[in-house]
């Protein structure tokens, strides 16, 4: 593979990942403005409200959203680390979805990045997982490298363990800061990851090797 077929398909990683993650950080915005409702009241108590209105009311809130977002997350996040790694020089792409692995291989390849690094890691690593998403995973004795999996499906393989969300819905104002804190981490990353793509613009772009 060229030096420009190298880019031209690092490009078409970064350009779907950041589709996946532009679509994270206006939903998550969205749950944070509207507050993560999800206990509702009539102004006139008398009147109990319509199934229509409650479902207007959360259709932001985690209830409703969070694990296909969580999904889209992860997604995006994979793709991007596998454009940078697909780019790198000297460095062979490994067909893997583990996004711990591409992490780490990324923190290798790219040292000098370390907003990147400390996003990746933030959402990536055991220890430093946010607290929610934590919770999921120790109420369901998951490992990190099986939240993938979790988020497309709700039993094991064998079809005979359920997986529990609860402790990713109906979480009210602190799930609100949740979604505040992913919102502002990918807003932060964007250009970083922009910068970096942008590096390989001259050496990689038609016209190169």
């Amino acid at each position: 593979m060229t030096d420009t077929e190298k880019y031209d398909l690092a490009l078409s990683f970064w350009t779907v990942s950041f589709q996946y993650l532009m679509l994270v950080e206006n939903v998550a915005r969205e749950t944070t403005s509207q507050g993560n409702t999800w206990v509702m009241t009539n102004t006139n108590n008398l009147v109990p409200i319509t199934s229509e209105e409650y479902e207007e009311g959360t259709r932001w809130s985690d209830h409703t959203i969070i694990i296909p977002l969580l999904f889209n997350l992860y997604h995006g996040i994979e793709l991007l680390l596998k454009g940078f790694l697909l780019v790198a020089p000297g460095v062979t792409a490994e067909p893997t979805h583990n996004v711990q692995t591409l992490c780490q291989k990324f923190a290798q390849v790219y040292p000098n990045e370390t907003i990147l690094i400390a996003f990746f890691r933030k959402y990536t690593e055991d220890a430093s997982l946010p607290p929610l998403l934590k919770q999921f995973l120790e109420d369901n004795g998951l490992t990190f490298d099986k939240l993938y999996e979790a988020l497309r499906y709700p039993s094991d393989q064998k079809l005979k363990y359920i997986k529990r969300y609860a402790e990713l819905w109906y979480k009210g104002k602190k799930g609100s800061k949740f979604f505040q804190n992913l919102h502002e981490d990918i807003k932060a990353v964007r250009g970083p990851a922009v910068k970096l793509g942008r590096s390989f613009e001259a050496q990689y772009a038609r016209g190169g090797k």
